[in-house]
């Protein structure tokens, strides 16, 4: 590291006064992993605007990677063990003060003190509304506070959105530097998918007969597998494209993009963008997330119900913009589109450019190609990239799908979400009940046609099948026959709350088929080395594990 501070002194020697280098050099010191990326902004902005710009950019840069208002003794970019050790010094700092006011003054009191502790890090206290807390709920939020674990995910989480903000703010994050995600994020995930692999890979599960399983072996057979969650994905497409064929309705499809002011850099050459106003791709999922909602709102106002799917997706410098496939009933179009437009361009509507790129839509001909094949590569070059050849950008769609996924993780973006049909966790249990040694049994005991219908679409994978019996795409949840059933563990997590699990599904709301039927036991791969003890991180009930929710 000290070698990367030499070099940021040296790409900013002879700028500004001698008071300018000792400021410089405190800062590079303070933050070495990012010292020469800040030192080639900074001789950037001395070039474009002079040292004195310069010097305030470098300060609020610095500013933004406090941990905390005010310095904590922890930056956002300080490394793991500086994480891990402030974590436990923290901890136990609000374990005293806690025990100390609580003694003096009563829980309450010691309550606010260690809220006031917490937000001096710019994290928030782990209950929403404190004063209105029961005592269990608010003895479980202080277990967390005072648990170093708790500290450590916080600050990473800190950790990922701020640096990727600072990197974006670098413009270190574009076509020419690090497409949609910075280089430092799409390494960060890979690592950090590595270990839990490699952590699923050293752990096994035994159930109650003695079978054994690895979990990584498990994992790979469900949507964590990338072939499997991309099959499913277009099952529910096609069949959603089944059920409007039949209805008579057709596909329209929308692109939906945020005002220029959300985007960081110019797209025809990577400059900065002059009208940008900082926001984070979180921000910009967040506007695109309201003005969906309005829009949903005046429909149903409207009496229209769409069913379809929506993608989100970042441009070139990690901006997400979403790709809508709405099923829509003949003579409506219009007023979807209306509807979605006005919102759309309710912000910023009239600046340049705004009405050609807002909304973009285009009604699928069935004659020119189905609506399945039409979002079949924005499918696939969010996942894997198979099948898809080069991106917009003109890169291998295969490398662009993992630094997607990286961004998608990073921000905690969700890239797919169907609107309207049946819940998929249902569909899930339904598929993995119909291969159960307790589907014959169970189905004779309720005796249902509609219920054995349900279940055999479900297993031959028929999504349109399994609408239509569900009620039909736009049918309420409530109003649906089959729904996720949830019980309470018998266990609770390590900070004394209950955990709801989920055991099956249920029927009309009476009958319960459970399809979690065996009980699991997981342990080390290795049981000379870990002595049956469960990693604690994996299981959220500490060492005692927990049945498996992905297993019979």
């Amino acid at each position: 590291m000290r070698f990367q501070i030499d070099q940021a002194l040296k790409v900013t020697e002879g700028f500004g006064t001698h008071e300018c280098h000792l400021y410089r050099e405190h800062i590079f010191r303070a933050h070495e992993f990012l010292s020469l990326t800040l030192a080639h902004h900074y001789a950037r902005t001395v070039k474009a605007s002079g040292h004195v710009k310069a010097n305030r950019e470098l300060g609020r840069l610095h500013k933004r990677l406090i941990l905390g208002k005010h310095f904590q003794g922890l930056f956002i970019d300080s490394p793991d063990e500086d994480i891990k050790l402030f974590a436990e010094q923290r901890s136990q700092e609000i374990q005293r003060i806690f025990l100390r006011n609580a003694k003096r003054y009563g829980y309450k009191k010691a309550v606010q003190k260690i809220i006031t502790k917490i937000e001096e890090c710019d994290l928030a206290f782990p209950h929403p509304n404190p004063e209105k807390a029961t005592e269990a709920e608010i003895a479980a939020a202080v277990a967390r506070c005072g648990d170093p674990d708790w500290w450590r995910r916080k600050i990473r989480t800190k950790q990922d959105l701020i640096l990727e903000h600072v990197f974006i703010e670098l413009g270190l994050v574009n076509k020419q530097k690090g497409i949609y995600a910075s280089n430092h994020c799409v390494e960060r995930k890979l690592k950090q998918w590595q270990r839990n692999e490699d952590l699923l890979a050293s752990l096994e599960a035994e159930n109650d007969l003695g079978q054994v399983f690895n979990l990584l072996d498990l994992a790979k057979r469900g949507v964590s597998n990338l072939i499997n969650r991309r099959n499913e994905l277009m099952t529910r497409i096609s069949g959603f494209e089944a059920v409007a064929k039949d209805r008579g309705d057709y596909g329209v499809f929308y692109t939906l993009t945020a005002p220029s002011k959300y985007h960081s850099q110019l797209a025809r050459n990577c400059k900065p963008n002059p009208k940008y106003n900082g926001a984070s791709p979180a921000d910009t999922q967040d506007y695109l997330n309201r003005v969906w909602q309005r829009t949903r709102a005046k429909l149903k106002r409207l009496g229209i119900q769409p069913y379809g799917v929506r993608v989100v997706e970042p441009h070139h410098d990690g901006t997400p913009h979403w790709h809508l496939l709405l099923f829509l009933p003949p003579g409506i179009e219009q007023a979807v589109t209306e509807v979605l437009r006005h919102y759309a361009l309710e912000e910023d509507g009239h600046e340049p450019g705004a009405q050609k790129r807002r909304l973009k839509v285009e009604k699928i001909d069935p004659a020119k190609g189905s609506a399945v094949g039409y979002i079949a590569k924005y499918i696939a070059k969010n996942i894997d990239g198979e099948h898809v050849g080069e991106d917009l950008y003109g890169l291998d769609a295969i490398e662009s799908a993992t630094r997607i996924r990286a961004w998608a993780s990073n921000w905690r973006i969700r890239q797919f979400q169907f609107i309207g049909g049946p819940s998929v966790t249902v569909w899930r249990e339904a598929r993995q009940f119909a291969n159960s040694e307790e589907a014959d049994t169970t189905l004779d005991r309720i005796n249902s046609d509609h219920l054995k219908a349900l279940i055999e679409a479900a297993d031959s994978g028929d999504w349109k099948t399994f609408v239509e019996l569900s009620g039909g795409p736009t049918a309420q949840r409530n109003d649906q026959p089959l729904r996720a059933l949830h019980v309470v563990r018998e266990k609770p997590n390590k900070y004394g709350e209950a955990i709801n699990k989920l055991l099956g599904i249920i029927y009309q709301g009476v009958e319960q088929i459970k399809t979690k039927i065996r009980v699991w036991t997981v342990r080390s791969v290795d049981l000379s080395k870990n002595n049956n003890a469960f990693d604690e991180e994996f299981s959220v009930g500490g060492a005692n594990a927990p049945p498996l929710e992905f297993c019979q």
